[in-house]
């Protein structure tokens, strides 16, 4: 069965989406359009994400805010449906899933799907290495239950989607190594961690902290400590609750060797190393060896400001409380040439006094 132009079009949209994620609601509406629905949106089958970072079309927004506002009282009876009885593994539709009794009864129908006018459902599956996706379709009542026959049609895009998710992952994948290259370079130890807090990228600076007092055990990030532990434990599932920026970050917590604070572990959404949804990443954990001398970085520094390496090296010495004359003597430098430095270093970091440069060094390594 050949696709109509304008479920072409629909998939070319998603396809051109995967390079400029501000697309994919647009796009997923074109292509719902197509296939019957008035509204469609992603969804993974493993339970873990959550439908806050899902891409949806233009007109499944006001639906999925009626649908997260009611999902813990009234849930969804199309949630986490994998494969499909009757031995078809391809579709489902909403006569397979639910009854009419229970569409007159169920809570979610009589408090999301009615009054969303999203009374109809159907879900098209597929899988991305070996991973189970689906794309759920929605309609009102007025158009009815969406077909067999529709649904035929709407499997034939079924090869396109497990392509586009599959491309959309690897991109994401790309940007995720990208933004932990870039901490690399500041000097920042950081890991990523997927829903289920298994580590999915590390970077070289956190793996030389991998040792007897912080590991990962079958995936997990670890403290040998168990009040440590605990803590550790409580922050990554903090985390992971808030990651969709509901609530205020989690407070650090702090690893012990010997007794003594050792690790500072900091968390942040993986959003802000500029991966798009189909990460697989949740959470970076950042992490600090608290035993470190307190002054900045050199590399971290210069690479946050571009500045050369002897700039670095001299805005480091002044920010750790060093003068002109001892800094020139430290570096074998005269005088002027520090001076000299010191003017072009003032100018990239936006600060204009040898306080003003400590403070911001301050901050960066707080």
């Amino acid at each position: 069965m050949l696709l109509s132009d304008r479920t072409s079009r629909g998939v070319e949209a998603c396809y051109d989406a995967v390079l400029a994620p501000d697309r994919w609601s647009a796009a997923l509406q074109l292509l719902g359009e197509s296939l019957g629905a008035e509204s469609c949106t992603f969804a993974p089958s493993n339970g873990v994400d959550g439908p806050f970072r899902i891409p949806r079309s233009d007109g499944h927004e006001d639906f999925a805010q009626l649908w997260l506002k009611n999902e813990p009282h009234a849930p969804d009876p199309h949630n986490g449906l994998r494969r499909l009885t009757r031995g078809r593994s391809d579709f489902l539709l909403e006569e397979d899933v639910t009854n009419e009794e229970q569409r007159r009864s169920l809570p979610y129908f009589r408090e999301t799907a009615h009054p969303g006018n999203r009374d109809w459902w159907a879900s098209a599956h597929f899988t991305v290495e070996g991973r189970g996706w689906c794309l759920p379709l929605y309609r009102g009542a007025k158009r009815g239950p969406f077909t067999v026959p529709e649904a035929h049609y709407f499997i034939q895009v079924v090869p396109h989607l497990s392509r586009i998710v599959g491309l959309a992952e690897k991109f994401a994948r790309l940007d995720t190594t990208n933004g932990l290259n870039l901490l690399q370079r500041l000097g920042t130890a950081a890991i990523v961690i997927d829903g289920t807090g298994i580590a999915r990228h590390i970077n070289s600076a956190a793996e030389a902290m991998i040792g007897p007092d912080f590991n990962l055990v079958r995936g997990r990030p670890t403290a040998t400590d168990r009040a440590g532990n605990r803590r550790l434990q409580s922050l990554i599932a903090a985390a992971l609750a808030t990651q969709a920026g509901a609530a205020e970050a989690p407070e650090p917590s702090v690893v012990p060797r010997d007794g003594a604070p050792w690790l500072l572990v900091e968390t942040m959404p993986v959003t802000a190393l500029g991966s798009d949804v189909f990460a697989t990443g949740r959470v970076v954990l950042l992490l600090t060896d608290l035993t470190e001398p307190l002054r900045p970085r050199e590399k971290a520094f210069g690479a946050a400001f571009g500045l050369t390496p002897a700039e670095a090296r001299l805005a480091c010495r002044i920010a750790s409380g060093a003068g002109i004359d001892e800094a020139a003597a430290a570096l074998g430098i005269s005088r002027e040439t520090v001076r000299s430095q010191l003017k072009a270093v003032f100018a990239k970091t936006g600060t204009r006094t040898q306080a003003g440069l400590a403070a911001l060094a301050g901050r960066m390594r707080s």
